[in-house]
């Protein structure tokens, strides 16, 4: 390697290290002890509850994908769930929050999720392609979306596209979402996992899971953060401890082609 490269590298490494050293020093400059839990107090009159998938007939799964044998435990697949607390709804401080849910093996190319104000009024419609594996993905509402507005309830559903167009077999989940007004007490750090702390403390349920999906995808004490995820997930609050260890999908902000409801 040429002399001047070296250099170069070995800078870069020695910034980096510093910088960790920094960090490290921060946090104990500051009495802060680490992050071992994320608790979720919910703080809300909620909204009318509606069950994981009510509607669908065939227990959200493609009929092609069901297991041929039901009777048959080994043979039992998880099905589309909604992340969100069993009373099938949560807040957001977000104008434009990220919605989550688990994704089974499926057959199924595409998805759609659809976003409906109060009256059943059409907020906001996107089709997305699956292209993961089975997994919990998040599905953020893109930037040129309407926003949520301040006060307002909203019914959002995910839809598996189990054929070349929609089919009211298909399977799919509701939930609701509320935005609030921002209040004191949450967590200016930086810091994914701190802020997740902050936000499920005051029962913002959808800031507090996002905030914790990306620090659980930090390369930084993996396995007590994975612990940390699976907890949050499993705790009597929220119920979600049957897909707690299922993979969680790379994020990302990505773009898709919408429909809002001001076209046809």
């Amino acid at each position: 390697m040429p002399l001047q490269a070296l250099v170069v590298v070995m800078s870069a490494s020695l910034l980096l290290f510093t910088e960790a050293i920094a960090l490290s020093a921060q946090v104990f400059a500051e009495g802060r002890e680490p992050i071992s839990q994320v608790l979720f107090k919910p703080s809300r009159t909620g909204k009318p509850p509606t069950t994981r998938g009510a509607g669908s007939r065939n227990d959200r799964l493609c009929s092609q994908d069901a297991p041929t044998n039901p009777g048959d435990s080994s043979a039992k697949t998880l099905a589309l769930t909604a992340l969100v607390p069993s009373d099938q709804s949560g807040l957001t401080w977000a104008e434009r929050p990220t919605f989550w849910v688990y994704l089974p093996k499926t057959s199924a190319r595409q998805m759609v999720l659809s976003v409906k104000a109060a009256g059943n009024q059409p907020h906001f419609q996107s089709f997305l392609p699956i292209t993961k594996e089975a997994g919990i993905v998040g599905i953020p509402l893109p930037t040129n979306s309407p926003p949520l507005e301040v006060g307002k309830s909203y019914q959002w559903a995910v839809v598996l596209l189990c054929g070349d167009r929609p089919n009211p077999n298909d399977p799919f989940v509701t939930a609701w979402v509320e935005r609030v007004a921002p209040s004191p007490g949450i967590s200016n750090s930086q810091d994914a996992l701190a802020t997740a702390a902050s936000y499920g403390e005051q029962g913002i349920w959808y800031d507090a899971l996002t905030n914790l999906a990306i620090a659980q995808q930090s390369e930084i004490d993996k396995l007590a953060l994975t612990k940390i995820w699976i907890d949050f997930l499993a705790q009597p609050s929220v119920g979600l401890g049957a897909i707690a260890k299922e993979p969680l999908q790379p994020t990302s902000q990505r773009q898709f082609p919408t429909k809002t409801n001001g076209d046809q």
